[in-house]
């Protein structure tokens, strides 16, 4: 059970029963057919200022809220993303005191990274993840551009495999990826093996400037989730739907 096909054959027939979790925000579940089916490999893809790290948050904050126990892997320090999240009114700091939420920073202070290094992040990470899957119940990676900048395709595929296999036991697993950041061929993989892949972009209606969720595929919702809608990123409120008609964007 060496390739990528037969790791997903084997966890179509291996299926944990899925759950609905909801990610705290009532419009966002609505739209989201009830809320994210859990357990489930996640992709949420788009250029830089789209929105990727806050939605991401949102899944993350409903996830604690429901009992979870989350790792997020980020590229920030572990005090910028807690000061960041709360920016946009996510307050994770009570989470990660009490061990609920554990964040892991890929910034090492007084580190110049070399390539050599660099090749050996993904392997890493996935041996972590690994050794550690029984204490969570989702990791996040915020963002797998960042670690795959100068892994070869064999290594991004083993970690896809890794993640499918870790899936398979129960655990979920979130990523963020800017788009065309790999290869095409291991793009194409990677979204085919994923369970739920929104891709994130900008756009204007008229003189007000939004952010659009496309949900490209979304196994195991409650009922049929929105092809698409919009919404902004409020420092009061955080994730507002906005009630724009799909077809004028």
């Amino acid at each position: 059970m060496n390739t990528l096909s037969d790791i997903i054959h084997f966890f179509e027939e291996n299926l944990f029963m899925v759950e609905i979790v909801s990610t705290s925000n009532e419009e966002i579940d609505v739209n989201l057919g009830g809320g994210l089916p859990i357990p489930s490999l996640m992709l949420i893809e788009g250029e830089h200022g789209t929105g990727k790290s806050a939605v991401a948050a949102q899944f993350i904050s409903g996830m604690l809220k429901s009992n979870m126990r989350v790792l997020c892997i980020t590229e920030n320090t572990v005090n910028d993303y807690i000061k960041k999240m709360k920016t946009i009114t996510f307050n994770f700091s009570e989470a990660f005191l009490n061990n609920d939420l554990t964040l892991l920073s890929l910034h090492i202070n007084g580190t110049s990274w070399s390539k050599e290094q660099a090749l050996q992040l993904l392997p890493s990470i996935n041996k972590y993840i690994k050794e550690q899957s029984e204490k969570f119940d989702c990791v996040v990676i915020d963002s797998l551009s960042f670690v795959t900048a100068y892994s070869d395709m064999d290594k991004v595929l083993d970690f896809i495999t890794s993640c499918k296999y870790l899936v398979s036991s129960g655990m979920s697993v979130i990523l963020t990826m800017h788009q065309n950041s790999m290869p095409q061929e291991v793009g194409l993989r990677l979204k085919a093996a994923c369970d739920v892949y929104f891709s994130l972009k900008s756009s204007r209606i008229g003189d007000q400037a939004v952010k659009i969720l496309n949900n490209i595929k979304m196994i195991g919702a409650n009922s049929p989730p929105e092809a698409s809608f919009a919404f902004n990123i409020d420092p009061v409120f955080g994730i507002k739907i906005i009630p724009i008609s799909m077809s004028t964007v």
